[in-house]
């Protein structure tokens, strides 16, 4: 059991999901944008995410059943520029596919509203990152395990390939929400003698 929480950075990262989703009701996380089927629904993104984190934590759980980090410690030139570009400047290539095993499918999650999507969301971020924190007291600073498109990576990188990827799908969640589930504009009063009648103070200008 850990008595220290997450790593600061994942925490920060569940929080700020978590703030997003929040408000959705069971039927506006499951809604599409635009009604497109193709489009990512706001729980489909947390089920990416999730199945991110899930993906990484079995990884992780192999290499250390096998008593061994990584065999492969070498990069490609293709995975060097590919660490460079999201781990050193934080930015993931457009337009790339999700991997099939991060790829939410019909009968993956049931339908949950915002709260439990945040919930689960954090519960298996925890479940990776004590993976994660194993495999550092396990292994040091070697590259643990491979990621598909990365290749091998130390424990501070994969941290930091889910900040990047989560903040990347952040992105992507506020857009769906703000699609399927605008929030209301403020009410406005303007009419001097409605006003007067349910005794609204006037508006005060700008000093």
């Amino acid at each position: 059991m850990r008595f220290d929480g997450m790593h600061a950075v994942l925490e920060r990262m569940a929080s700020q999901i978590a703030r997003e989703v929040r408000q959705l009701d069971e039927e506006s996380a499951q809604r599409h944008p635009g009604g497109h089927v193709h489009e990512w629904s706001a729980q489909q993104v947390i089920e990416h995410l999730i199945l991110s984190y899930r993906l990484t934590s079995r990884v992780l759980e192999s290499r250390m059943k096998k008593g061994r980090s990584s065999h492969k410690q070498d990069r490609t030139y293709l995975q060097w520029s590919l660490q460079l570009m999201i781990l050193t400047f934080g930015a993931l290539p457009r337009g790339v596919p999700a991997l099939p095993e991060t790829t939410p499918v019909a009968d993956g999650l049931a339908a949950m509203d915002g709260r439990h999507l945040g919930d689960l969301l954090r519960q298996e971020m925890e479940a990776m990152d004590s993976a994660l924190d194993r495999a550092r007291r396990k292994y040091g600073m070697e590259r643990v395990a491979v990621h598909p498109w990365l290749g091998p990576l130390r424990v501070d990188q994969w941290r930091r390939f889910h900040t990047v990827h989560g903040l990347h799908h952040l992105s992507q969640l506020r857009s769906v929400i703000a699609r399927v589930a605008p929030q209301p504009l403020p009410i406005q009063i303007n009419h001097a003698k409605l006003v007067e009648k349910l005794r609204v103070p006037a508006q005060r200008p700008l000093a």
